[in-house]
């Protein structure tokens, strides 16, 4: 069984696959609660992926790379701080932000995803 530090680092390496579908598909259970503090919860694989198809669609978001800067565990809690670096189909830069995250782990599953991160610089970006 991977550790929960090992579990979100996989899990953030291979989000830029697909826009993060497959990580999704293989990392979240039924009742995953996603949260973009200030933006929208999810809960579910369905819904996960139907914010990624919406963000697809509103800012043209083909995939997010994760870059983690620190990561760190409390038992089955971890904590990142990370670049995300959103990109379009062509992988040109769209824009990028600085978050912290928090996973929560059960086996080898994230059972919730918690991020912060300056609400209004993602905003502007999508703006652009």
């Amino acid at each position: 069984m991977p550790t929960p530090i090992e579990t979100v680092s996989d899990f953030c390496a291979t989000f830029f696959e697909d826009g993060g579908r497959p990580a999704v598909r293989r990392w979240f259970t039924p009742n995953t609660r996603w949260v973009n503090e200030g933006l929208a919860v999810t809960k579910g694989v369905e819904e996960a992926i139907a914010l990624i198809d919406g963000l697809g669609a509103s800012m043209g978001i083909a995939t997010v790379r994760i870059d983690i800067l620190a990561i760190a565990a409390d038992g089955s809690r971890v904590l990142t701080e990370r670049l995300d670096r959103f990109e379009r189909a062509d992988g040109s830069e769209i824009g990028r932000a600085m978050v912290m995250g928090i996973f929560e782990i059960e086996g080898d599953k994230i059972i919730e995803w918690r991020d912060y991160f300056d609400v209004n610089a993602v905003q502007k970006f999508a703006a652009d």
